[in-house]
């Protein structure tokens, strides 16, 4: 293979980037195929791909990148589980259904909107070991049931709608409303007490709204709009506050909103974070956090100037989503972030034709979270090569929250668990859990031809692009030239292969039957070479009687002879 350096891209959105492209030149493909004969060719690694012919040929096509789902859901609130009061007003906030959920550490929990929490372990062996449409296996159990309106005696006062959080670090779940906020311990929950102690934080501040909140490392950072970002600690059981975030502490003379954030440790840093801070007005931030005996933060780079902030999110630092709206009309920006310095670049934009609600990312996609339809628009999308990617409609009615496994949650006697359980996300509906499994599918090059085309060769120039894990600056284009031949046989090769799968099963059964002839000729060989020794041996034993009996015998018989002869003498 040649290895050729073509060019340096320089964007120049925010911050400069150096971005690279290498260029490697492929060996030939060549193709035989039959007519009327379906040929696919997966590009494993590839992120992108175009396919041009040289014959204008439309006989072979690049097929994107997919995600194939298999979801499982079943239902826990029950007919049975409602009164007729209930019926008499079905707002959201007083007819029962879930309205949050959060992960833990091998399930869920998820509370309804009369504040009814529900405990779900997870069935691993059904999961994993049995295919969803077994009937009679469900995803998880239900472990325990609390009713915890005594802490949160009417949402209906309140007109708000909880948020979960858990804090892996201490095993504590928190019940979040805008103006106060409880906590309870797992343990009590997953041991089944009889009585489960919730404690008030003491130190909650009391917001007008409140979006994400989220813990890492015992430190609660939570989305407080036009009051800033919010920061406690997690002391013992309790909540303790220790700092407001706003713009003029980083110098920025302006208001604040922040409706959202992603946060992820930096490298393998101690302490140390970057935060994407979105918000509303001025766009997207890249903030560093530092932790020590106080949470110190820092601006490293403003990524993004639009205004109308809905969603951000990122699974790696690297592929940051942001989602916004201008008029009536929403968009998805992808952008390559280097943490490390703060450069970032613009890698795509995308409208979006349905209201965006979230964004969740995976190492590979991105959930464009709507209504009832939901979009996936896959990771390092570069468009350097394929400009007209067809982006995957997924579609989950009444899904009301989700989470993709989290792979930072060890489970005892699992040690695998970092490489095992990373590929499925699970929520709720409004009276359901749900889990969905997911496979990503590669992009194909797929090839087709007819009848009348025997005989026809034809020329493409196949280009894709890859990337190397650990760089991110740095693209790799492959090129190779692909030439495919319609040809005429008795036989496809798949049924070559069935041939051969014939020929073999044949095969196996004439040995089959030859050993068992062998076995069969072997035992009667054996059965007739003991019935000869039987034979030889009974006449043996006969033979020594009857020498030993004519001595005995031998005068009766002679006398009984002189009889018979005297009785027949004249």
């Amino acid at each position: 293979m040649n290895f050729l350096m073509i060019f340096l891209i320089t964007y120049l959105i925010g911050s400069s980037t150096e971005f690279t492209i290498t260029e490697i030149d492929e060996p030939l493909i060549y193709i035989k195929i039959h007519p009327n004969e379906h040929k696919t060719i997966n590009l494993e690694d590839a992120r992108d791909a175009i396919l041009q012919s040289y014959n204008n040929s439309r006989g072979c096509e690049i097929s994107p990148m997919q995600v194939k789902f298999e979801t499982q859901e079943f239902r826990i609130i029950q007919e049975q589980d409602f009164t007729d009061q209930d019926f008499e007003s079905d707002t959201i906030l007083n007819f029962r259904q879930f309205v949050s959920m959060v992960h833990i550490k091998d399930g869920m929990l998820a509370i309804t909107s009369d504040s009814i929490a529900y405990l779900l372990k997870f069935n691993y062996e059904t999961v994993y070991e049995h295919d969803f449409e077994e009937t009679g296996q469900q995803f998880a159990r239900i472990l325990w049931r609390a009713d915890l309106q005594t802490i949160a005696p009417t949402l209906i006062a309140k007109n708000e709608l909880p948020q979960l959080l858990y804090s892996p670090s201490s095993n504590l779940a928190f019940l979040l409303f805008s103006d106060s906020a409880q906590l309870f311990s797992m343990d009590q929950m997953e041991s089944q007490a009889t009585s489960l102690d919730v404690y008030q934080v003491t130190d909650w501040r009391k917001r007008g709204y409140r979006g994400l909140t989220k813990e890492i490392d015992g430190l609660v950072f939570s989305a407080v709009g036009r009051d800033g970002l919010d920061v406690y600690k997690i002391v013992q059981k309790d909540l303790r506050f220790i700092k407001n975030l706003k713009l003029r502490d980083f110098g920025l003379n302006s208001s604040i909103e922040i409706v959202d954030f992603a946060i992820i440790q930096h490298g393998k840093k101690v302490d140390y974070y970057s935060m994407f801070l979105l918000d509303r007005e001025l766009g997207l931030l890249l903030i560093d956090i530092h932790k020590d005996l106080y949470v110190n933060f820092g601006m490293r780079s403003w990524i993004n100037y639009e205004s109308g902030g809905i969603s951000v999110d990122t699974r790696n630092g690297r592929n940051v989503f942001m989602a916004y709206q201008q008029m009536n009309h929403y968009f998805v920006l992808e952008y390559n972030v280097d943490i490390d310095n703060g450069n970032s670049f613009l890698i795509r934009k995308k409208k979006i034709d349905h209201r965006i609600i979230d964004l969740d990312a995976t190492e590979d996609f991105v959930i464009v979270q709507g209504v009832n339809q939901h979009l996936i628009l896959f990771s390092n999308g570069y468009d350097f090569v394929m400009n007209n990617h067809k982006d995957q409609v997924f579609k989950h009615l009444g899904l009301r929250d989700f989470a993709f496994f989290n792979q930072t949650y060890k489970l005892e006697d699992m040690e695998n668990i970092e490489q095992q359980y990373d590929d499925f996300f699970f929520g709720i509906t409004a009276q359901s859990a749900f889990l969905t499994r997911f496979q990503v599918e590669p992009i194909k090059m797929k090839c087709f031809y007819h009848n009348d085309e025997v005989g026809q060769s034809y020329r493409y120039l196949l280009s894709y692009n890859t990337t190397v894990e650990g760089i991110q600056d740095l693209v790799i284009r492959h090129e190779k030239m692909v030439i495919v031949e319609i040809i005429k046989t008795y036989l496809y090769e798949a049924e070559y292969y069935l041939l051969y799968a014939i020929a073999f099963l044949l095969g196996s059964v004439f040995l089959m039957g030859l050993g068992y002839v062998g076995y069969w000729f072997y035992s009667n060989q054996k059965e007739h070479q003991i019935l000869v020794e039987q034979i030889e041996k009974t006449a043996r034993e006969k033979g020594i009687k009857q020498v030993n009996g004519s001595t005995a015998f031998k005068g009766d018989e002679t006398s009984v002879f002189q009889q018979q002869n005297k009785s027949i003498m004249p």
